[in-house]
């Protein structure tokens, strides 16, 4: 039925992800991480290569997010455009379209720092738009975003995220200054907006404003727009209005790495979200446009490579595929194919397995709390060992352009299998302690064997989210969680994973601080609202007071002890 001529999705863009590697979301430090992947770093040619990835992969195009956060961590906005209009060059020789997506109205933050940006009006009755203030900074950054319409086919705004306008007149008035900005300089771009966190009406309103000619962006396979009817619901609404329907495919190739960040293998978690978006909703409207994430860049490769081809014929057999995107990354070499593919299936059964309710953290199926260890345990030293005999093959002649070395590519992975590996002997004995348990044994050895359980799980050179390492994270709340349930004292983190997250949280906390003369005051849940616990914070918090780093007040606040040396700190 579908097939390159006829394909399920017309266009289909893989999104660069812009998180910084070795400073994620502007503050999460990690000075181990490998920057030989990091997209920022890649030369000219390597972008050309990347382009060319991007196209075997079954894409039409590439997008690529511009934000202050990206601004921060390359030195200027210039330096990431210089990137995006190589990359939009290279693509433009092959035949691939270019995409931006920006902030629509987040300018400072995430490390950037613009102490004159102003997003609300003075007078809180009058809508934001309306402020000299407000007009400045959004004329003075969307002429920056403009610098791309050359280059651009199309332009995706966000503007709900993370909630700068609140009133909806201001919200179209500046929908329609993004489009004449890029529009005077490029009349042919497309205009599109996706639909993050925007309220009941919105797309009503662009279009009574006059803007029934952008496209409208669904949201990704998340919880709320996994409930009955959600997205034919909105489809539907599209579809009455008379405009054009993409999706924002966040999170289904990869995870975004300023959270959970690792190197998963998802052809089977797209395949069953591609076939419940098509049963919920194809019958009302399918969508024109999907883009998929880019975020582990390179090394998120076989999900790509699944997502483009699936994209494009949805009914193609995703193991297939997998070992297809194996074999244009060995070239026709039947014994490096056969490692590889040991190497992706077990990181597959490990990190992602069969759908979305064995990948998303926060399902009941996620596979890091139902986890298959003796599989994992008995695979992942021939893995290791195949992937170890890999880093020392010379450069296929006939595998795809790759914008870095196959030798680099298998090395950057090495690190994510002794992840998985140690994740597997803690999940062993965390399985012998619940044994331990229903089998009546006392408090005592339980109380042992629960010091004796490796829950830390290394970070080595790989990029760490908000969160921590994932497989560490899992390890730390199953522990303590059994501790709290069968009234057992939690073991402790290690002085140095306490240290490294200390050094995040200030990092955190002196992003918040930066530009500023008065003292900034947080609470203990600052750290993304407390997602690693905020007991747990509150106890790393009090021991930089007791170290003398921050300061607590009589509110339970805490604040750099130093903030003045903050205080020159700007970005424009």
């Amino acid at each position: 039925m579908y097939s390159k001529e006829n394909p399920w999705i017309a266009e289909r863009e893989a999104t660069v992800c812009t998180w910084k590697f070795d400073y994620n979301r502007g503050y999460v430090s990690n000075m181990s991480v490998s920057l030989i992947n990091d997209f920022m770093c890649l030369s000219k040619r390597q972008l050309k290569n990347y382009a060319l990835m991007i196209k075997e992969c079954g894409f039409t195009g590439v997008q690529v997010m511009d934000i202050c956060a990206a601004w921060r961590a390359a030195g200027s906005w210039e330096n990431v455009h210089d990137k995006f209009k190589a990359l939009s060059d290279a693509c433009r020789t092959i035949g691939l379209n270019f995409t931006v997506w920006c902030w629509a109205a987040e300018f400072s933050g995430h490390g950037f720092t613009d102490p004159e940006a102003a997003y609300k009006n003075a007078d809180p009755s009058k809508p934001a738009c309306e402020d000299e203030r407000v007009l400045k900074t959004f004329n003075k950054y969307y002429d920056i975003y403009a610098d791309l319409a050359p280059y651009a086919d199309r332009v995706i705004a966000h503007f709900f995220d993370p909630g700068n306008l609140t009133d909806m007149e201001s919200i179209i008035y500046f929908v329609k200054l993004l489009s004449a900005k890029f529009r005077q300089k490029n009349p042919d771009v497309k205009i599109a907006v996706d639909t993050w966190g925007c309220p009941e009406g919105y797309p009503q309103a662009l279009v009574d404003a006059g803007m029934d000619g952008v496209m409208l962006m669904e949201l990704p396979f998340l919880p709320v727009w996994r409930q009955p009817g959600k997205r034919a619901a909105f489809r539907e609404g599209v579809k009455k209005l008379g405009c054009r329907l993409g999706s924002w495919g966040w999170y289904t190739a990869d995870m975004e790495i300023d959270q959970l960040a690792l190197m998963t293998v998802n052809n089977r978690v797209l395949k069953d979200v591609f076939n419940q978006t098509r049963t919920q909703a194809d019958s009302v409207m399918t969508p024109c446009y999907w883009s998929e994430i880019d975020s582990y860049h390179i090394l998120n490769f076989f999900s790509l490579y699944a997502a483009g081809h699936l994209l494009t014929d949805p009914d193609e057999d995703p193991d297939k595929l997998l070992r297809d995107s194996v074999r244009a990354v060995t070239g026709n070499n039947a014994e490096n194919e056969s490692r590889l593919l040991k190497v992706a299936e077990l990181i597959r059964d490990a990190r992602s397995g069969d759908g979305w309710d064995s990948y998303w953290w926060t399902e009941p199926g996620y596979i890091l709390k139902n986890y298959d260890h003796k599989s994992v345990s008995s695979r992942a030293d021939g893995a290791i060992a195949a992937l170890e005999a890999l880093i020392n093959e010379p450069e296929p002649e006939d595998g795809i352009p790759f914008p870095i070395t196959r030798s680099q590519f298998y090395r950057l992975i090495l690190p994510h299998l002794h992840q998985i590996k140690k994740y597997a002997e803690f999940y062993r004995g965390f399985e012998e302690l619940k044994e331990m348990k229903r089998n009546g044994i006392n408090t005592e050895q339980l109380q042992k064997k629960v010091g004796s359980l490796d829950f830390e799980i290394p970070e080595y050179n790989c990029v760490i989210g908000l969160w921590g390492q994932p497989e560490a994270r899992a390890a730390y709340e199953l522990i303590s969680g059994f501790c709290a349930e069968n009234g057992l004292k939690a073991p402790e983190k290690s002085r140095t994973a306490r240290y490294y997250q200390k050094r995040r949280v200030i990092d955190r906390i002196t992003v918040e601080q930066r530009g500023k003369t008065e003292r900034i005051w947080v609470g203990a849940s600052f750290y993304e609202g407390g997602l690693l616990g905020a007991e747990y914070l509150r106890s790393l918090m009090d021991e930089l007071v007791s170290e003398g780093v921050l300061l607590k007040n009589e509110s339970d606040k805490y604040a750099l002890a130093d903030h003045e040396t903050c205080r020159f700190d700007f970005s424009m």
